[in-house]
């Protein structure tokens, strides 16, 4: 390691202007604290009586060099500013001639950044020129046993000096103690005038800074010198006075922890702990709740479960004597795993206002509105007691509105109700999310602009980082995917994120949606199996039919529609308990549309027809579902009304849903025998299409114009000679084409490339 001694010494321009004056003065005096330099610049004066640490003067030593002094001798006498020592002042007022004081700082971060790398020989850059001098504060000596290859041992040299008291008072200042004369002297078993003295001194030293806060680097290196010990009855003392004095203790709690310190006299200590970090890190609050060692507590499962312990947190939940956050916390892990109604059941025990809104939404997520009703009204003759109370009551009162009441007026306040406590949702435990579930609610009734709204402030603020932000994400995710930009809906899902079954199945069926939209058709059958299990491992309820029928959809694709008929059974039953509410309903009877005319089951799609329109009166998102639907399936037929496509086309696009008009106005453009009627719906199509400037990849981007011409054509079931006869090209060009289309697409055949061409979204006639 480098010395001062070998090492240029680094001065300010005005430090070193008035060293230039002290070379010819008849006695020079230099001060600063420790480490700065004084004893290297006191060899640099030649012919001259030196004297380094004057602070420790004897009168009788200076008596003696004032007779020096008065002899002809020139005095260059070091010391620092405290403590101070009359023997010194003395003889420095008493020196004849002239006497120069030079102040010794410490060095600028660029002097510090000149100085490393003289000694390691390189250059260094900003960032750790910033970081050296923030340890050390600029102390050159302290910058060279930073840069040493074991800087905490090098550091030590400086604490020789110290008293017990100064050197314990450095320990508790950096251990965390707060800079306050009264506590220290408590914690340390010290009279204030010790403290006092001994924090003059730190300072002197150069190991504690003006405003009290220990040198990173000396706090480092007292920390590491100090026996474990010392620092654990230290720690235990400052955590047990900051207590008593209602102040935070999460710091002593944690370095107590990682000492291994487990005392039942600190149980009040790591309990207060873990409610001060829950927020920001429940897995640390919920070793502290565990230290406390207090026994089941609601306290340590909601920890549990806001850190992703949910099988800890069911572990510590006495159910037979939960109070209503434990309640919560095991509702919440039930719903999370597909069992809404089984959560519902428990949350009805409780007398709290949210449990109770939280039992509603359950109970009609599982199809039970008599229930619902009933504990609606229960929870309804309770004064709300506080804004969690509130809370709930709005919850059970907006859910059961979008099942038994005007459903606008229900999505108008479920947009309201998702900004109520929502400061705090992120360290709560709770089935869902208002802002999820206000989401949801939009999603269904076709406002993908609300949605996004909400879930974009919720994935970028504090519900970021809460048991619910990857649901948050997930839903996102389906905003965007409805509304056309496949990417943004794949950036979104994080596909290794473990998950609990409920988030496992929106990822399955938004990971089926994307590839399915794409093209990928061996993608899908990859995809198709781990969705498949998601869908089998949670129940159908209320809130999961939107990935239910989007996975029912790329079942229609691969073959596999018999594989889901069931679930989709269950879905119709559900809805059906509930009185087919149409805010439920209409989307997955859209998607369950297409579905099943994909597999040929005009019967079928009929019904689902039939349903859309029957609940168009009640909401304008089914009302363009229902005409969109209808004009689907009249062009299937060759029943193609121009200005009722463009018109259906117009209400989608209206909803976000720009891929699903522009799809609208494509499928009537291939059915229509008027050629100025086709011109006009694929200008349309590719209108709508082009105005979602989101809009990823897609599987007719590896296609052609030409190609996708005829893609169009040949997936809305045209012949070859057909097509041909549409584009005025031959039936064996068509052929010729279909087979580029179909290696390109990776289809081995017709029928699966009329299930690949299917949700390619082509823009024909360019």
């Amino acid at each position: 390691m480098s010395s001062m001694s070998d090492t240029p010494l680094l001065l300010d321009s005005g430090t070193t202007r008035t060293l230039e004056r002290a070379r010819t003065a008849d006695h020079v005096v230099l001060t600063g604290p420790a480490g700065c330099g004084k004893s290297t610049l006191l060899r640099t004066f030649g012919q001259a009586i030196v004297v380094d640490d004057g602070h420790a003067l004897g009168d009788d030593e200076a008596g003696r060099l004032l007779d020096e002094v008065s002899a002809g001798g020139r005095l260059v006498v070091a010391h620092r500013l405290w403590p101070e020592n009359r023997a010194l002042t003395g003889l420095i007022n008493a020196l004849p001639g002239s006497v120069v004081r030079v102040r010794l700082r410490p060095l600028s971060r660029e002097h510090v950044r000149s100085l490393a790398a003289d000694v390691l020989g390189a250059e260094v850059s900003e960032e750790c020129a910033d970081r050296l001098h923030e340890r050390t504060g600029g102390t050159p000596e302290f910058v060279l046993d930073e840069l040493s290859a074991d800087p905490r041992t090098a550091f030590a040299r400086h604490f020789d000096g110290l008293s017990v008291a100064a050197a314990d008072l450095l320990l508790a200042r950096g251990l965390g103690a707060p800079f306050d004369v009264g506590l220290l002297a408590t914690v340390l078993a010290l009279d204030l005038h010790t403290v006092s003295e001994s924090i003059e001194a730190l300072r002197s030293a150069g190991l504690l800074q003006i405003d009290g806060a220990p040198l990173p680097a000396a706090a480092d290196a007292i920390e590491v010198l100090a026996p474990v010990e010392q620092r654990a009855a230290l720690l235990r003392k400052l955590a047990l006075t900051q207590f008593e004095r209602a102040r935070p203790v999460s710091a002593y709690a944690r370095s107590l922890l990682e000492l291994g310190v487990l005392d039942p006299d600190l149980a009040d200590v790591f309990t207060s702990a873990g409610h001060e970090v829950i927020t920001d890190d429940p897995a640390l609050a919920a070793r502290l709740f565990t230290a406390a060692d207090t026994g089941p507590s609601a306290h340590l499962a909601r920890a549990r479960a806001l850190s992703g312990d949910l099988d800890g947190a069911v572990d510590v939940v006495d159910l037979e004597h939960a109070d209503a956050d434990a309640l919560l916390v095991t509702a919440t892990v039930l719903t999370l795993r597909g069992q809404v109604g089984r959560g519902a059941e428990l949350l009805q025990r409780s007398d709290n206002g949210l449990a109770l809104g939280f039992a509603v939404t359950g109970l009609l997520g599982a199809g039970r509105l008599g229930e619902a009703r009933t504990v609606q009204l229960g929870a309804r003759s309770q004064p709300a007691r506080s804004l969690t109370d509130t809370l709930g009551h709005r919850l059970a009162g907006v859910v059961l509105e979008t099942v038994t009441g005007t459903p606008m007026a229900a999505v108008a306040a479920a947009v309201a109700t998702a900004g109520v406590n929502q400061a705090g949702s992120r360290t709560s435990v709770q089935p869902d999310s208002p802002t999820a579930l206000a989401a949801l609610i939009c999603l269904h009734a076709g406002e993908l602009t609300v949605a996004k709204s909400l879930l974009g402030k919720a994935v970028q603020g504090d519900d970021s980082r809460g048991l619910h932000a990857d649901r948050h994400q997930l839903l996102l995710a389906c905003a965007e995917l409805f509304g056309g930009d496949v990417e943004a809906a794949r950036r979104l899902v994080r596909p290794d994120a473990p998950r609990e079954p409920r988030e496992a199945l929106f990822a399955a069926a938004l990971g089926l949606g994307t590839t399915r939209r794409a093209g990928d058709l061996h993608a899908l059958r990859s995809a198709w199996e781990p969705a498949q299990q998601a869908l089998v491992v949670h129940p159908v309820d209320l809130y999961t039919l939107i990935p239910l029928t989007e996975i029912a959809v790329a079942a229609a694709r691969i073959g596999q529609f018999h594989r889901i008929e069931t679930h989709l059974d269950e879905a119709w039953a559900l809805l059906d308990d509930l009185g087919n509410p149409p805010l439920w309903s209409v989307l997955p009877r859209w998607h369950t549309f297409h579905a099943v005319l994909l597999i040929g089951d005009h019967t079928a799609a009929d019904e689902h027809l039939a349903a859309l329109e029957e609940a168009a009166d009640a909401l304008p998102f089914a009302r363009a579902l229902a005409a969109a639907a209808q004009c689907w399936s009249q062009a299937g037929r060759g029943d193609v009304d121009h200005g009722r496509v463009e018109s259906a086309a117009q209400e989608l696009h209206a909803h976000g849903m720009r891929v699903d008009a522009a799809r609208l106005a494509g499928h009537a453009a291939m059915h229509t025998t008027d050629r100025k009627a086709m011109t006009q719906l694929l200008d349309i199509a590719r209108q709508f299409h082009g105005s979602n400037s989101g809009q990823g990849s897609t599987g007719a981007e590896v296609l052609s114009d030409r190609e996708q011409e005829v893609a169009a054509l040949v997936r809305d079931g045209l012949t070859y000679r057909e097509v041909g006869d549409a584009l005025f090209i031959s039936a064996k060009t068509v052929e010729h084409h279909v087979t580029r289309i179909r290696n390109k697409l990776g289809a081995k055949n017709r029928r699966e490339l009329e299930r690949a061409l299917e949700d390619v979204d082509l823009m024909t006639a360019r």
